[in-house]
C-alpha cells in the first residue's frame, strides 16, 4: 500500500471548514434589489391573503408589509474567513486547525471530493494531517504482514471523524451547496452534478470491507500491496482507509454511512 496521508478526512471535515451562513454576508456583497411594487389595480392576492380593501375616496390606504430581507451570499473568493469562524459548528477537533489555515477551502473540498469519487486518495491536499511515524510490517517475504502497531497513529483522526455531528455536517453542506456547485462547474463539469459526486464519494468509502488486523502483504518497489487480490483491487481511497486498522476504519465507515443517510 502506498505511504501517505489519509486524506478523505476532508470529505467530512472540510465541509465544516467551508461552512458559512447565508444570512451573514460580509460587507461589499451585492444584494438583489427588492421586486417592484405591484401597479394599481393589484393582481389577485396570494392564497390565504386578506380580502382586497374597497377602493374609493374614503377608503383607507392599504399598508403593505415590509419586504422580506433578501438572502445574501458570500462570494466564493471571499468565503474562507467565515469558513474558519464557523467550522466549529460541525467539529471542534484540533486536527482541523491545519486545514483551516489553507486558502480556497471550498475549492479544495470540491476538488478532493471529485477525486475521492474516482477512488483516488489525493494525499498532497492534506499534507498537514499526515500522521507521525511509518507504516510497519511483520516478518519477511513471503510471509509479510501488516504490523498492528501502525494503527494507533490514526486513532486521533478516527476519533475526530467519529465525533462529527452528521446532521450538522449535512446542514452545513446544504448552506454551501451553491458555492460547491459553482466551484465544481469551474472544474469543467456541467451544472447540477456536485451533489451526485459527493454521494458517490460517500458511497464508495462507506462500502469499504472489513479486514483482519494483520493482512498479508507483498513488497513492491517503495510500497506494499495486499496479497489478497480482492483487497488489492479496491480503490486507492478504500485501501488508504483500511490502513487505519479495523477499529479505526469501522469508526470512519460508520460515520460516513451516517452522513450519507442524513444527506438523503
Amino acid at each position: 500500500m502506498p505511504r501517505g496521508l489519509l486524506v478523505f478526512l476532508l470529505l467530512v471535515l472540510a465541509g465544516a471548514a467551508a461552512t458559512f451562513w447565508w444570512n451573514q454576508a460580509p460587507e461589499d456583497v451585492l444584494e438583489l434589489e427588492p421586486p417592484p411594487a405591484a401597479e394599481t389595480p393589484p393582481a389577485a392576492p396570494p392564497l390565504g391573503a386578506s380580502e382586497p380593501q374597497p377602493q374609493g375616496p374614503e377608503a383607507a390606504p392599504v399598508v403593505l408589509p415590509p419586504p422580506a430581507p433578501t438572502e445574501a451570499r458570500v462570494a466564493l473568493a471571499e468565503s474562507d474567513a467565515l469558513a474558519r469562524e464557523l467550522a466549529g459548528a460541525v467539529s471542534r477537533s484540533a486536527l482541523l486547525a491545519p486545514v483551516l489555515r489553507e486558502s480556497g477551502l471550498i475549492e479544495r473540498f470540491v476538488a478532493i471530493v471529485d477525486q475521492l469519487a474516482e477512488g483516488n486518495a489525493p494525499r498532497r491536499d492534506l499534507a498537514a494531517l499526515r500522521p507521525q511515524g511509518a507504516f510497519l510490517v511483520l516478518g519477511r517475504e513471503p510471509e509479510l504482514r501488516t504490523d498492528p502497531s501502525s494503527y494507533p497513529r490514526y486513532d486521533a483522526l478516527a476519533q475526530a471523524i467519529a465525533g462529527i455531528d452528521a446532521r450538522a455536517a449535512v446542514a452545513a453542506y446544504r448552506q454551501l451547496a451553491a458555492l460547491c456547485e459553482e466551484s465544481y462547474r469551474a472544474l469543467g463539469y456541467p451544472e447540477g452534478g456536485f451533489e451526485q459526486r459527493l454521494r458517490a464519494a460517500l458511497a464508495l468509502l462507506g462500502s469499504t470491507p472489513e479486514i483482519d488486523a494483520s493482512p498479508a502483504l507483498i513488497a513492491q518497489v517503495k510500497r506494499y500491496e495486499f496479497a489478497d487480490p480482492d483487497l488489492e483491487s479496491l480503490a486507492d481511497a478504500q485501501k488508504q482507509l483500511l490502513r487505519m486498522g479495523p477499529s479505526n476504519a469501522a469508526l470512519v465507515v460508520a460515520k460516513l454511512r451516517e452522513i450519507e443517510t442524513a444527506l438523503r
